[in-house]
């Protein structure tokens, strides 16, 4: 896609501007023209093309684990390493980078709340195609469901229960091919 300001370069930036929960503005730009743009939000690492995710992720441990250095020295010495290729968890914290696959398993407890913060979920869900989805979206809906009604029956909330398993028998008909 090129610039929609020169139409010269291609478009590295997308900027989109929001209001008031509308959008407002929706640009792509290059970098010459995102840096005259002179957004607020175009200044910073943002156009420095030596950022990387890395510094983004340590970036963002560091808001988390805001501790004394005699604590972070203390931690440092009491904390795990991943039994596969002997990183730490401090280690991760100031560069942004896990030494190898088994480091997520064993950091898991760290991990995750800030998986979390970033991405909202744990788990990952991915999209649905729009043309043929329509079955994966009735299974995650029973899912769902399935989960909701264990809750109600554990509550003993035995009328909204009964709604539930309606429900769920209603999605499982439409799952089913006729014959």
């Amino acid at each position: 896609m090129m610039c929609q300001q020169c139409h010269e370069r291609p478009a590295l930036y997308h900027v989109t501007r929001v209001v008031d929960g509308n959008t407002e503005q929706d640009l792509h730009l290059c970098e010459v023209c995102a840096a005259q743009h002179g957004e607020a939000m175009l200044k910073g690492p943002v156009l420095d093309p030596s950022f990387s995710i890395q510094q983004f992720l340590a970036g963002l441990l560091a808001g988390i684990t805001d501790q004394t250095e005699a604590q972070a020295a203390q931690e440092t010495a009491n904390s795990r390493r991943c039994p596969r290729c002997g990183c730490g968890y401090h280690e991760f914290t100031k560069t942004g980078l896990l030494g190898c696959p088994e480091c997520y398993d064993a950091f898991s407890e760290q991990l995750e709340p800030l998986v979390r913060r970033i991405h909202g979920k744990t788990r990952h869900e991915g999209k649905v195609p729009r043309r043929g989805g329509g079955a994966l979206m009735r299974r995650r809906r029973v899912e769902e469901l399935r989960k909701a009604l264990a809750g109600a029956v554990a509550a003993e909330q035995f009328e909204q229960a009964a709604v539930l398993r309606d429900q769920i028998r209603a999605l499982e008909r439409a799952q089913k091919p006729e014959s």
